[in-house]
This record gives structure tokens, C-alpha cells and sequence, in this order.
């Protein structure tokens, strides 16, 4: 397992692409710190699987890498992120099928979704060629057999039978070389935060299309969780210029570092919520999923809690709240919001709105003087394992972004 602070190697390109220059972003180059080889490597396909009602207990499986049929390409998967967002798959994999995505034979066994690059090393398909990178959803595997459909020049759709009739969102695999939020000197960076900030986009341009909902304080939990961070840069121009308050609630053990990001206008611990005055217009953004906190939430607030959104559940907390006061919790599911988005400003400008707010967030990353996080390379199967064993039991710091590979190592 390897830490190190993100470097950024072609200054003058970063610079031009984080300005909105897409020239930049069509040279095509594998980060190196992975170690991963040009294309081909070994003829063996590890996958690590899990059993899907304990998420702690695990194997990494090694197989023989299957022979092409007419049709199908194979992706060797280089990296992939790895956050407390992809234990919410795991944990609500039945209820929202993201075990589907990626079947595992054994019964009672998974695979956790994970977004990633990958290089085709294998093509029977039309359109898609061995050397070419895509941005995707993968298993936590070194390689992965698809069946590219509506091939066109931004990518394809895995036309796989057992992923036909789910989310679009998750099927699409997209061309670097066609990406405006891709930059080849940031690829680390954007496996851990990217799928999040899609997420937090999102959250924040629904609740910006409702009005907040006429709320004058949003209360963010989990506000340590990289995706909390990034709804609270999202949220913070809309608030400063309607003079509406975010709040971020948190651990004590994460209070000091969420206090120094500058990204909330208060923090605050769980225990202080009863401390909020009861009469303030409020919406609520469940990051934490934690039952107790919410119907804390709920019964400080009661008629005044005007919109009540649960997001994740980075407390791994999946027991029932009951009747609760105030508004009904209800999920946000992104890809129901990106369909609609889709419908009224078209799948190209959903990318181009997405691909100018990425590059304002990923700014001060790319800056030591500002940035807070720091990569964890973890390559090869036991040094996979102690950083998915971290995670799952939430001991990973909230300033780190675990990047894998079972591609190597």
C-alpha cells in the first residue's frame, strides 16, 4: 500500500483542461502509479467477492480468463476507487440491484460495483479497439468481459442480457479521449471522487430546481464523507448569494479536520443537534443513514424539517425508523434525476454542466496549498484487502482516497 500527495505532471495541460480547454484532455496515457504494463497481462481474471450479508468477510478469486465470443470485448480493469459510497452498494445491493450488475454463481456471494478506467486488450467487437480507454463501471476485478451495443464516437453501452434493464447511468462506458471531465494527470483522483461528485451535482441542481424547498438552513450529515464534501462546494454559491446556511454534522473524531476545510458555514457534532433552534426552515441530506440521527433530526425539527433526503449510509445503519415526524424520508436515486436532466438539457449538455463543475471542484485538489486528500495506492490482491478491510469497518481517514488494482501486484 503505497500513500503518496497527488502530483500533477503536465502542469501547463492540467491548467488549460481545468479552464474548460478540451484539447487537453485528448491524449490518452496510463498513470504510471499503479504500475500496470502496457495492455496484456498474465492469463489469469482475479476477482474479489464477497458474501453479500456479511461485506467483512471475502475472497480474491482466481480464474482463467474466458475466450472471446463474436461480439464481446474484454477490459483489463487498471484502477478503480474505492469509498464508503461502494459499502452503500454492497449494503443496499438487493433493495437498489447493484448485485446484478456484476452476478456472482455462489449463492449468498457478490461483487461491489466500482467506477474505474479501463484498457481493451481483447476486441470482437466493431468500433472498439485493443489500446483504448474507457471510464466505467467494473467489478473490484483485474479483467472484465462485455458485450459493446450502440457503439458510437463517445463510447458504448455493455448490452450484456443480465444488465438490459437496469440504469443506463451505470451501463454507459465512456472514451477518454471523448471525456470533457477527463485529464490523463488526474485519473487517481477522479476514480475516487468523480462517481460522488456526480452524485453531488445532482443532489444539489434538484434541490436548486425545487427552491430547497424554502428552507433556510441545510443540514449535511457524515459531513467528513468525500460525497458531503462535494455537495457542500456544490451547494455553497447558492446559499451565499439566498444567505441559506449549510451545516455539516459530524463525529467528534472528524470535527477538527471538516472545521478546516472552510467548505460548511457550521460544524457540529451528532450530540449538539438538539442545540438547533426547532423553528428554522430546514432540509435534511441523509449522508450517514443512521436511524437514530435521523429521527433526532426529525423530532428537533417536525413541521419546520421541510424536505428529508436520505443519500447514503456511511453508518452501515440499516434498521427501520418507524413513524417519524415531519416530512417522509424519502431516497434520492441519481440516475432518476439524470434521466430527466437527459430529457431537458440533452445527454451532451448533461456532460458538458457536469464536466465545468468537476473541473471547479478538482481546482483546489490539484493545489497542495488547498487540496485534502491524499491518494492510497493499494495494488494486488492482500494489499487490496487491508484497504477494503478499512473501509468496511470505517477506520479509512477521511483525508485519504484509496485507489486499487487487481490487475498487478
Amino acid at each position: 500500500m503505497d500513500i503518496r500527495v497527488p502530483e500533477v505532471k503536465d502542469n501547463l495541460a492540467s491548467a488549460a483542461w481545468l479552464s474548460g480547454n478540451p484539447a487537453s484532455a485528448k491524449k490518452q496515457t496510463l498513470c504510471p502509479d499503479l504500475g500496470i504494463p502496457p495492455i496484456l497481462s498474465g492469463m489469469e481474471c482475479r476477482q474479489f467477492v464477497v458474501r453479500r450479508d456479511r461485506l467483512g468477510e471475502y475472497e480474491v478469486v482466481t480464474t482463467p480468463r474466458a475466450a472471446l465470443a463474436a461480439g464481446d470485448a474484454e477490459l483489463r480493469v487498471d484502477m478503480f476507487g474505492f469509498t464508503a459510497n461502494n459499502v452503500t452498494y454492497g449494503l443496499r445491493g438487493d433493495a437498489q440491484q447493484y448485485w446484478r450488475f456484476f452476478p456472482e454463481a455462489r449463492p449468498g456471494w457478490g461483487r461491489i460495483p466500482v467506477w474505474g478506467f479501463g484498457t481493451v486488450v481483447q476486441s470482437a467487437a466493431e468500433g472498439v479497439t485493443v489500446g483504448e480507454r474507457f471510464y466505467g463501471y467494473f467489478p473490484m476485478a483485474s479483467h472484465l468481459i462485455i458485450q459493446p451495443r450502440r457503439v458510437d464516437a463517445l463510447g458504448f453501452f455493455d448490452g450484456a442480457p443480465h444488465r438490459r434493464d437496469l440504469s443506463p447511468v451505470y451501463n454507459h462506458y465512456l472514451r477518454t479521449t471523448k471525456d470533457p471531465s477527463y485529464h490523463p494527470d488526474t485519473e487517481p483522483q477522479q476514480v475516487v471522487l468523480r462517481p460522488l461528485f456526480g452524485t453531488s451535482f445532482f443532489l444539489a441542481d434538484y434541490l436548486r430546481e425545487y427552491g430547497f424547498f424554502d428552507a433556510e438552513v441545510a443540514l449535511v450529515s457524515s459531513a467528513s464523507s468525500k460525497l458531503a464534501r462535494g455537495i457542500a462546494h456544490c451547494l455553497t454559491a447558492d446559499a451565499r448569494r439566498d444567505r441559506r446556511k449549510v451545516i455539516g454534522i459530524t463525529s467528534e473524531r472528524h470535527l477538527a479536520f471538516v472545521t478546516g476545510l472552510s467548505l460548511y458555514d457550521r460544524v457540529m457534532t451528532y450530540g449538539e443537534v438538539a442545540s438547533l433552534p426547532s423553528t428554522r426552515r430546514s432540509v435534511f441530506v441523509d449522508i450517514a443513514g443512521s436511524t437514530t440521527l435521523r429521527s433526532a433530526i426529525h423530532h428537533q425539527f417536525g413541521a419546520a424539517l421541510r424536505h428529508s433526503l436520505i443519500v447514503g449510509n456511511t453508518h452501515q445503519d440499516l434498521a427501520a425508523t418507524g413513524t417519524l415526524p415531519g416530512p417522509e424520508p424519502v431516497p434520492f436515486f441519481v440516475p432518476i434525476w439524470i434521466k430527466q436532466r437527459n430529457q431537458q438539457w440533452t445527454p451532451e449538455g448533461v456532460r458538458r454542466r457536469v464536466g465545468e463543475a468537476w473541473r471547479g471542484f478538482l481546482a483546489p485538489m490539484l493545489d497542495p496549498a488547498r487540496g485534502w486528500m491524499t491518494i492510497v495506492s493499494s495494488t494486488g490482491p492482500d494489499a487490496v484487502a487491508q484497504s477494503y478491510d478499512a473501509i468496511v469497518a470505517g477506520r479509512s481517514r477521511p483525508d485519504h482516497g484509496h485507489v486499487m488494482s487487481l490487475a498487478t501486484g
